[in-house]
């Protein structure tokens, strides 16, 4: 009876390591996904960084009425960029 309960725990325990390094297996994907995100962010963030020192640069060559003009040009871009995004 020992023997058979012994087995038992025997199958349990193998199971249970077998699930460990399931888990383990499916972290270490992860973690390797969340670390090429990161990489992706930080490019991304860079490359915004540079659009916004252009597009800072272009509103200070422009005076008050350039910088309406160019507001109102990149909200209809936005709203272009959306509908062309959300609805097609």
């Amino acid at each position: 009876q020992q023997d058979d309960e012994l087995d038992e725990l025997s199958a349990s325990v193998q199971r249970i390591g077998g699930v460990g390094l399931t888990i383990h297996e499916e972290l270490t994907g992860q973690e390797k996904i969340i670390h090429e995100l990161g990489l992706d962010m930080e490019s991304t963030t860079n490359r915004l960084d540079f659009v916004q020192k252009k597009v800072d640069m272009v509103m200070k060559k422009a005076g008050a009425k350039g910088q309406i003009l160019m507001i109102i040009f990149l909200v209809v871009l936005f709203i272009v960029l959306f509908v062309l995004v959300f609805f097609t």
